[in-house]
């Protein structure tokens, strides 16, 4: 079995039973078994259980992280924009990515490892795609913004807020696309309000 099929295998695993015993209580060996694979060639793949988590929400996060170049290239700024805003709050509001963060949230501040995982991949790789859609409608001059990064995490966390508070408090079910859509339109008419930049008088 080719390597990258394995880790795969291993990440489905490793996901299954973080989210069933937690992260503290997780046993290697359990994701091994269920693998079908021997613990020996999961720490070929993964030196320690925090390497194993992080690849999991990274492979979790990967249609996010993927989202092609070619997504929102339209002369209509705002279509644009909503439309790699969606797929992205979609994916970060789906039922198994707010099971992630629950576990997150509840074992984080005794395992610091897990929490700055975590950290890293959401924040570190979570909005690249809109970031450089950003940074080329700042160089065509139809946005004005300073920073790119920071406006593409606004943005986002514009379009998740009160819907994702809900979620990790276990207040209401996962939004389905046309609410998603609806989020990230709104969101994006709010930020284009401050940041689109006006033609000369």
């Amino acid at each position: 079995m080719p390597g990258p099929q394995r880790a795969r295998l291993l990440c489905e695993a490793a996901g299954q039973v973080f989210l069933r015993d937690g992260y503290a209580e997780a046993r290697l060996d359990d994701v091994a078994r269920l693998a079908g694979m021997s613990k020996r060639t999961l720490y070929q793949h993964f030196p320690s259980k925090a390497a194993l988590f992080e690849a999991c929400i990274a492979a979790a996060l990967a249609p996010v992280h993927a989202l092609p170049e070619s997504e929102g290239e339209t002369e209509d700024l705002a279509a644009g924009l909503a439309g790699i805003l969606e797929q992205a709050a979609g994916q970060l509001l789906s039922a198994r990515q707010t099971a992630i963060f629950r576990l997150v949230i509840a074992e984080g501040g005794r395992t610091p490892e897990l929490a700055e995982s975590f950290h890293r991949v959401i924040l570190a790789r979570g909005a690249t795609t809109l970031q450089r859609r950003l940074e080329r409608e700042i160089g065509r001059g139809r946005l004005l913004l300073e920073d790119a990064e920071a406006g593409a995490r606004l943005l986002l966390g514009m379009a998740l807020g009160a819907v994702q508070i809900k979620l990790l408090l276990g207040l209401r079910a996962s939004p389905d696309g046309a609410e998603v859509a609806g989020l990230a339109r709104r969101a994006v008419a709010i930020f284009l309000h401050g940041a689109a930049a006006r033609p000369a008088a």
